[in-house]
């Protein structure tokens, strides 16, 4: 942009801004209601995996992404062929990859979107690919030490160095603008934006808005005009099925808010409300809490895990050491039934809560790596053989 063409940029750009700041977004997104997750799909290397099949296999959002001797492999054709589920989650191994960039103003990696280009060196959408990730690494793990936890771009993970920790919801995207009617939204890619929009890079300084909680995506339509799944570009889709982008989706009649991921980590129950003298963690305790205290507006809104709307540990709280060290801990028990504090903060790995742990993952009577996505997927009659009564 030069001269008048910088001036109107920039005239843009402050539109832009005090349009996030108020969050408001096009109209068919503003009112909340239950989010549906996209699939995603990836790259395949036949001799690499029958070599080695933890590798041969990489998520991306789109067939741009594979390598020459790779092929482009839908969620549903990744799903058939039994390969590992690509995420955009809180299990960092299984996220899928976006591009990754070298900031020389900053001297430091920074994770982009996958089609926007990088201001100075590219480091590509596998940067750190091939190293060994721990299968605990993800939301407030450590990104210190020998482990590569932490050290990629990747969907819901920005890259960490030395002593951060790995936090989720830290990635951030761009936008799609639409100049006319000033309405905006996050968006996965450039390629996300309807003719009629332009694309406002996840660089500028209003993209903290876009995490992937906030990011629409579209959605593939079978041939019989019925909604099918969520999904980031046509590359997901089906041979016969359709392709609609987020404003298309938003626009049609299937009622669907479709999202690059859900919020599953940011859930704790106040330490500061009170009903009646009791806080959370007391009425917890009490029996039938739920049923006794979540009909009041009040608890359910301050005392989410507790009334079972969500079951997550506080990663933002630290004491002598944060949840993600203590579920490592021999004496983690002891820990949680001793301090009050603890138990509170760390709802999920203390036991208060219960949820699927997305790390989590087992090897099945043929030696193959499953997670709690697996079992749920199997017949109600075959799931029984998964349970470990070993375990507490």
């Amino acid at each position: 942009f030069r001269g008048n063409n910088r001036n109107q940029y920039e005239i843009i750009m402050m539109k832009i801004s005090a349009i996030l700041v108020s969050m408001i977004l096009n109209p068919s997104y503003a009112v909340e209601e239950s989010v549906e997750v996209a699939m995603y799909g990836g790259c395949f290397n036949t001799t690499a995996y029958k070599e080695d099949p933890s590798t041969g296999f990489t998520c991306h959002f789109t067939k741009e992404s594979c390598l020459e001797g790779e092929k482009w492999l839908s969620p549903k054709r990744a799903e058939k062929m039994k390969l590992p589920k690509c995420t955009c989650d809180e299990d960092f191994g299984s996220n899928v990859h976006v591009n990754t960039c070298w900031s020389m103003e900053v001297q430091a990696v920074k994770c982009q979107p996958s089609d926007e280009p990088c201001p100075d060196y590219d480091l590509g959408t596998r940067y750190n690919h091939n190293y060994a990730i721990p299968e605990t690494c993800g939301h407030g793990s450590a990104a210190s030490g020998d482990s590569k936890c932490g050290k990629r771009c990747t969907c819901n993970f920005k890259y960490q160095s030395r002593t951060d920790k790995v936090m989720a919801g830290t990635t951030r995207y761009g936008m799609c603008y639409n100049t006319g009617s000033h309405q905006a939204y996050c968006a996965a890619t450039k390629s996300s934006c309807d003719s009629s929009e332009m694309y406002v890079e996840s660089s500028n300084a209003m993209a903290n808005k876009c995490p992937c909680t906030n990011v629409q995506v579209g959605a593939c339509i079978s041939n019989k005009m019925k909604f099918a799944f969520c999904a980031v570009s046509a590359d997901s889709c089906r041979k016969k099925d359709t392709f609609l982008k987020p404003l298309e989706l938003a626009n049609s009649e299937h009622d669907h808010n479709c999202r690059l991921c859900e919020d599953t980590w940011n859930c704790a129950d106040s330490t500061d409300f009170t009903r009646n003298d009791k806080s959370c963690f007391d009425m917890s305790n009490e029996k039938k809490s739920r049923k006794k205290f979540c009909k009041f507006e009040d608890v359910k809104t301050a005392c989410p895990v507790m009334c079972g709307d969500c079951c997550a540990d506080d990663m933002s709280l630290m004491f002598t050491y944060n949840c993600a060290g203590l579920k490592l801990r021999d004496d983690k028990k002891d820990i949680c039934e001793s301090d009050e504090k603890v138990s509170s903060v760390c709802a999920r790995t203390c036991g208060r809560c219960c949820t699927d742990d997305a790390t989590y993952k087992f090897e099945d009577e043929k030696g193959k790596k499953r997670n709690c996505e697996y079992v749920a997927s199997r017949k109600p009659n075959s799931k029984g053989r998964f349970a470990d009564p070993t375990i507490e």
